[in-house]
């Protein structure tokens, strides 16, 4: 009976690993807070994305980040290192986004009306 308790409740926290590890963190870094808002921008715009935007960020500072749409246009982000504060996005191109990456982030958490 106990062999089976530990069993139960080892299943139980091991069932809760992927939808833990699919959380965003609440904070992070630079790179990761330009790509989230990239994320929610492209998704805004239903932009039909093959690959993710990856992103890197440059001795510089500027972060950098590129993806690609299921039509084969490229996706860039940037975030300059003279303006960390902003993001711009371009799909092809056509720029679909410039501004406040935290507005950007900001408007995500808030509850849908």
């Amino acid at each position: 009976m106990r062999r089976l308790l530990a069993i139960g409740a080892l299943v139980l926290l091991t069932a809760g690993c992927s939808e833990i590890a699919a959380i965003a963190p609440v904070g992070g870094n630079r790179v990761s807070e330009v790509r989230y808002a990239a994320l929610d921008i492209l998704v805004q715009k239903e932009v039909a994305i093959l690959t993710a935007p990856v992103c890197a960020e440059a001795n510089d500072k500027t972060v950098s980040c590129e993806g690609e749409t299921v039509d084969g246009e490229k996706i860039v982000v940037t975030s300059a290192a003279a303006d960390q504060a902003n993001v711009t996005i371009t799909v092809g191109s056509e720029t679909v986004f410039e501004g406040a990456v935290q507005d950007v982030l900001d408007d995500a958490i808030r509850p849908a009306s």
